[in-house]
């Protein structure tokens, strides 16, 4: 199989604020197997953690170059050699699901099947992707929530919390989201922006607003 690579740059709507910092834009990479002549896409996302392993996007493109001469010698069908390959690289976990997501999508191709009937799931329980609204004050959330609104069907929103103000700056950002979108449920992802006791806190007082998932 052949495999090549591709950066690319996406600019937010608008920028995004997290516990962590604000960005304006990322950049991506998107991996191409050719096989068989069929293509299989995958993605592959800088990824920061306030503990662990973080990657950029320069690395990304060094480590998927570093993989490929290793990996061009496989068919697409040959999964555990490939897998084996992949572990004993110890690639990032972003670069393995950008491979193992193109495998998955040659495979789809080949045999002409969506991936969600290849693996026997049921299409009408496909979950809705979510709308994030980073951090920002009541006001100013409120409004980027009516600008989606304007823009598409939103289904399910997510929210970004830790704010730099604390808990309570929190408290308001959702109230002030949970007063203009009642019917359009709720999650949140905090980014470990909170100590343990704000997380607990939250949890509890974050239940009672009808948040259906903490991150």
């Amino acid at each position: 199989m052949r495999l090549t690579i591709q950066p690319f740059t996406v600019h937010k709507r608008f920028p995004l604020t997290i516990s962590r910092g604000t960005t304006a834009k990322n950049t991506n990479l998107l991996l191409k197997i050719e096989a068989d002549s069929i293509e299989g896409w995958g993605e592959a996302s800088p990824f920061s953690v306030i503990k662990g392993t973080s990657i950029n996007s320069e690395q990304l493109q060094q480590g998927l170059r570093n993989i490929i001469p290793s990996l061009e010698a496989y068919h697409p069908l040959q999964r555990q050699a490939i897998e084996t390959v992949l572990l004993e690289s110890k690639l990032h976990s972003s670069l393995r699901a950008a491979i193992d997501t193109a495998l998955y999508d040659w495979l789809g191709k080949k045999v002409n099947l969506p991936l969600w009937k290849l693996w026997g799931l049921k299409g009408d329980r496909l979950f809705s992707t979510s709308v994030t609204i980073g951090i920002s004050s009541p006001e100013k959330a409120v409004e980027r929530v009516k600008n989606w609104l304007n823009f598409m069907e939103v289904k399910l929103l997510k929210i970004k919390l830790g704010s730099p103000e604390g808990i309570e700056a929190d408290k308001a950002m959702i109230l002030a989201i949970r007063a203009e979108t009642p019917h359009i449920p709720l999650t949140v992802d905090a980014n470990g922006g909170w100590t343990l006791k704000e997380a607990i806190e939250m949890s509890d007082w974050l239940d009672k607003q009808n948040v259906k998932y903490l991150e």
